[in-house]
């Protein structure tokens, strides 16, 4: 009896964790998308609204990926990288559902799918990205980016950083 309930907790456990993970990238990926939309509704393709010296909403639609690398792709282009980053994502899913993560590891690869679903909906029925967050320091300009590309960016520092801190912690066990 007390295996089975032992069994219970856990699965409940289990089950919990994942809503949580569920609702963490759902939540993600509707910021994502009501950015876009809202923007979208607002700005005409080029237009920008300045809102701090070094930091300007410019709309631009994306057709390729991260930093608009790859955008001459056409329509099989396009369909790769809906394939491909489909691919992807689902392999996050999984690796989610069925790994024993830390939460670390755990929140990067919520924010990598997070970003990855953001920007494969855009590409899918849209046919492009919608990038709208433009910083720049005086004649320096960064790329355009939405915050699917911000949720990457911050999950794929957060898994080096893991990744850093792991390394410590098992050079900091060993004995001379």
């Amino acid at each position: 009896m007390k295996m089975l309930w032992g069994m219970v907790k856990l699965e409940f456990l289990h089950k919990y964790n994942f809503m949580k993970k569920f609702f963490f990238i759902a939540t993600l990926v509707f910021i994502d998308q009501i950015s876009k939309y809202q923007i979208i509704q607002k700005f005409s393709i080029g237009e920008s609204l300045n809102l701090l010296p070094i930091l300007d909403i410019y709309l631009i639609l994306n057709t390729g990926v991260a930093f608009s690398l790859f955008d001459d792709g056409g329509s099989s282009g396009r369909w790769l990288l809906v394939f491909l980053v489909f691919l992807v994502c689902l392999y996050l899913i999984y690796i989610l559902i069925t790994e024993s993560l830390n939460n670390l590891e755990s929140t990067a690869l919520i924010m990598i799918l997070s970003g990855g679903l953001g920007n494969l909906i855009d590409r899918s029925f849209r046919g492009h990205v919608i990038d709208f967050i433009h910083f720049y320091y005086d004649t320096y300009s960064f790329y355009i980016f939405n915050f699917a590309d911000t949720f990457i960016t911050i999950g794929v520092i957060i898994y080096i950083l893991d990744i850093v801190i792991q390394k410590f912690r098992a050079n900091g066990n060993k004995t001379s």
